[in-house]
């Protein structure tokens, strides 16, 4: 064997253009697909037949679209209606090199219609099939390929993975661990939500790694981990440019089909009507008569010999140019040099008619060459201790290698729509989960308003400027419905005729793939399930609590809140809140609350300290309400007005860890700041129930300078509890 490996990925997607209505132009794209991608990749699998390792990744709505009953039906008949269309060419009398490309179109058709009806005409049975038999290897991708760089919450992006995986697993029988991000999309913190859904590897753009921070040793020869352990593999564009390149492709190449040059342009109206759209609208048969031939606007007829000629050219051109490739970098071990190479599978058969039959003759030119394929799952398999951990910033594959295809002059208007209708998902599942059976239904239908408005092929349409119109009105039409259904949730309008109409329009997804709970923040998921049911808590006032504490104070208190909780306590933390860490998080019995002043900016300190112990006390009699608090336990002189005042209201003891004071910080201190904090720090050893210093102050020390009673201690050893067996003040509230 050759050193290193190749991996092809296959992404098949197409936005969800199913209608109930017939003669939709839109709906054509999923017979074109199925006609020149989908089954001709499946001949190629089954003519094989044999471990291929080749990844092939389903969207849900090309999944959804392949299973859907109607369009099925309506597929059957477009094949008799091309069918037909054939006969009657053929009893035209044309010429002998148009006959002959018409036989072949007869056996091919012929051919789509067999193998169509053979699988029961869901081709998801034949690829679950193929994948089962262990052939290739299948991944899928999120819900609508919405492009995650441009989700506004952290709940949508989850919504969109979560909601994929479901509907592929239902579909599949098997929930894949690699995952097609849209438009190869990576974004810092999307990986999190991979991991945490079960997501172990994805794909990204070359200049994803070669831009990664620290740039990875092997470059794109070797996926790397992201931050959170997910695995990114590099496209090749070398390798993807030698089939796709404009100038060195190969389909360009004169024999093979011309894509743009199609039977119903060069036929009278009166004779192709009938295969026409109703209102007079000509559009591609699929016939294409005709090869590339050269630049001119003059094309010879399609030579179907010819062109399979050249498909044994190119596969055995591009087994050489991998094979010297592989061996340019045949120096690199753990792990051999991996060549990854993801493409849309419509660029195979659609685009390029010849594609699909290429792709089997590269593999069995490879195998010839000893070159091994590989999956990116076998690959983690063998070398998931080889490879290097990196950061990288966001990314596509699209134009210029980031998001200029999705967010310029033409689609930017779209965004405020999409975040907007986040942001009310988040607020309307925690206020009117669970509600009824009735609610939830219209919740779920909300997800689907939201992820059907979310894909990214919409703004890529209105991007090229191809279907704008279109793309345009079926995002629209998405958020009038969103509105209208949220509306009639408001006003207790719901029914089941409302439901079940807006479910009629576009059917997409089984409601049991759609989990109402993805749009639940932490806060509001611990709020709805778990509040109330963990007894009573201690109440922790903090001004430092990250989990990059650099002093003491920080240190003691992770320290003693942790140690706490792992004896069953239940602790709420209120601290200031900080830039990039989340206004709530739970570990466990510890729930963090990161408290925003509610005054705008204030210089003087004292106001700033002022603020903020009105923040927490306006937060804890907000919590106060489900939870029942047994204690205030306050860390440092900035939380000690907070937590005198709660302690008193709600009757419990009040316990206080004071590592440093005022007069030990600042022994020659004095003026206005220095009095106020001194005073501060004299009203916690008043009326705290204990106040616990370090070991490195005596209370003979403090006694100096402080009015100190017998409730001053040492600060005990972590494993033993400050609150000790002590009987607490009963809460009233």
């Amino acid at each position: 064997m050759k050193p290193g490996y190749f991996s092809l990925v296959l992404h098949a997607h197409l936005p969800y253009v199913r209608h109930e209505e017939k003669h939709r132009l839109e709906e054509r794209w999923v017979y074109e697909a199925i006609s020149e991608t989908y089954i001709p990749i499946l001949w190629q699998i089954d003519r094989l037949q044999k471990p291929l390792h080749w990844t092939v990744s389903i969207s849900p709505p090309v999944v959804e679209m392949l299973a859907d009953p109607l369009v099925q039906d309506r597929y059957v008949e477009h094949l008799d209606e091309m069918l037909e269309l054939i006969e009657i060419e053929l009893a035209e009398g044309r010429s002998e090199q148009e006959v002959e490309t018409l036989h072949f179109y007869r056996g091919r058709y012929t051919d789509l219609k067999t193998t169509f009806l053979h699988w029961e005409k869901n081709l998801n049975h034949a690829f679950r099939t193929y994948r089962e038999q262990g052939f290739i290897d299948m991944v899928t991708c999120t819900a609508t390929h919405g492009f995650n760089p441009h989700l506004f919450t952290e709940q949508a992006a989850r919504a969109e993975i979560r909601t994929g995986l479901n509907c592929f697993e239902r579909h599949y029988g098997f929930r894949p661990t690699g995952i097609w991000l849209p438009e190869c999309a990576y974004t810092p913190g999307v990986d999190r939500i991979l991991y945490e859904e079960g997501v172990r590897y994805t794909f990204v753009d070359e200049h994803a790694l070669l831009d990664a921070d620290p740039t990875p040793d092997k470059g794109i020869g070797a996926p790397v981990y992201s931050p959170h352990g997910v695995a990114l593999f590099p496209r090749d564009q070398i390798i993807s440019g030698k089939i796709w390149s404009s100038m060195i492709g190969y389909p360009g190449h004169p024999d093979y089909r011309e894509f743009y040059r199609d039977l119903a342009y060069d036929r009278d109206w009166a004779y192709i009507e009938k295969f026409m759209h109703p209102e007079g609208i000509r559009f591609d048969t699929g016939l294409k008569m005709h090869r590339i031939t050269g630049d001119s606007d003059e094309k010879d007829y399609y030579v179907r010999a010819w062109a399979e000629h050249q498909i044994d050219n190119h596969a055995l051109d591009f087994a050489q140019t991998l094979e010297g490739h592989l061996e340019a970098h045949g120096g690199q071990m753990f792990p051999p040099f991996l060549v990854t190479a993801p493409f849309d599978a419509e660029l195979f058969g659609h685009w390029w008619f010849e594609g699909p039959e290429f792709l089997g003759k590269v593999a069995e030119r490879l195998e010839e060459f000893g070159i091994e394929t590989i999956t990116p799952a076998l690959f983690l398999e063998r070398h998931f201790q080889d490879l290097e951990t990196v950061h990288v910033s966001m990314n596509t594959w699209g134009r210029k290698g980031y998001g200029d295809v999705w967010i310029n002059e033409r689609n930017e208007w779209m965004l405020r729509h999409l975040h907007m209708m986040e942001t009310q998902l988040v607020k309307d599942v925690a206020d009117y989960r669970h509600a009824s059976p009735l609610v939830d239904r219209a919740l779920i239908q909300l997800v689907r308003h939201y992820v059907l408005a979310v894909s990214s092929d919409w703004a890529f349409i209105l991007d090229g400027q191809t279907t704008a119109q279109y793309a345009a009105e079926r995002f629209r039409e998405h958020t009038r419905l969103f509105a209208e259904l949220e509306t009639a949730l408001y006003q207790d309008k719901l029914s089941d005729e409302l439901l079940a109409d807006h479910y009629r329009a576009y059917p997409f997804l089984d409601d049991v793939d759609i989990d109402i709970d993805t749009f639940l923040s932490p806060h509001d998921y611990y709020v709805t399930e778990e509040r109330g049911s963990e007894g009573e808590a201690i109440l922790v006032l903090t001004p430092e609590y990250t989990g990059n504490v650099v002093g003491d104070l920080g240190r003691r208190v992770i320290d003693e809140v942790e140690a706490r909780a792992a004896e069953g306590e239940t602790v709420y933390v209120l601290t200031p809140f900080k830039e990039g860490l989340p206004e709530y998080e739970r570990h466990n019995h510890v729930h963090v609350y990161r408290v925003r002043l509610t005054s705008p900016f204030l210089e003087h300190v004292m106001n700033q300290v002022a603020a903020q112990n009105v923040a927490y006390v306006k937060l804890a009699h907000e919590l106060v309400a489900k939870v029942p608090f047994k204690a205030i336990h306050q860390f440092d002189w900035m939380t000690i007005p907070a937590a005198r005042s709660l302690a008193k209201a709600l009757q419990v003891p009040l316990y206080s860890t004071m590592l440093s004071f005022e007069t030990t910080r600042n022994p020659h201190g004095h003026g206005g700041l220095f009095d106020a904090i001194h005073r501060i720090e004299n009203s916690v050893l008043a009326e705290a129930d204990t106040v616990y210093i370090c070991e490195q102050l005596s209370t003979e020390e403090v006694g100096m300078r402080y009015a100190i009673g017998d409730n001053v201690k040492t600060c005990l050893p972590l494993d033993a509890s400050p609150y000790g067996q002590k009987r607490l003040k009963k809460n009233t509230k």
